[in-house]
């Protein structure tokens, strides 16, 4: 968490956390998809040229007839090991698994895992999105209890909220 008015990252016990921990469902995602790492100048530039082709491809609008949930997801999957390996990303939306791919797209059908939820407080998302990131990359406890299976980030008319695969 942000210490308001500080900007400075405040840690929280893990015996404060909150959030329970849940099994979703499988679910199949078409995007956009890319393997990077968190090295300076990898993720941070890869992963912003990706939204950019996204929206330039107008794939929200080309996805809308198909797709079955609201949220635009960002999901991280393939991990190499942990944060500190290669990983790929898959920008989209959920659509049914037996949907057709679109050209120039990849489906990928993620199954169920357990894992908490966490929202990001509002703010503009290329802001509040790399600061929750490095909060968690940051934090003593939650490395223990991440899986690295898949993990990502839900964008909505509600916000945004990460689901963080855990053991």
């Amino acid at each position: 968490m942000i210490a308001e008015g500080t900007g400075e990252l405040k840690y929280f016990p893990m015996t404060d956390l909150s959030e329970p921990l849940v099994s979703t469902e499988a679910f199949t995602v078409m995007g956009l998809r890319v393997r990077t790492t968190n090295k300076p100048g990898e993720a941070d530039k890869i992963i912003p040229s990706i939204y950019s082709s996204f929206y330039k491809l107008d794939l929200p609008k080309k996805l809308e007839v198909i797709r079955r949930f609201d949220p635009l997801f960002a999901v991280y999957f393939n991990y190499e090991k942990d944060e500190t390996g290669a990983y790929d990303f898959l920008l989209g939306y959920a659509v049914k698994e037996e949907e057709k791919v679109l050209n120039g797209l990849e489906k990928i059908t993620f199954k169920p895992q357990n894992g908490r939820y966490f929202a990001i407080h509002p703010g503009a998302p290329e802001e509040v999105v790399p600061k929750f990131w490095a909060e968690i990359w940051n934090h003593p406890e939650i490395p223990k209890i991440r899986s690295f299976q898949v993990d990502w980030e839900e964008y909505s008319e509600a916000g945004i909220r990460v689901f963080l695969s855990s053991r």
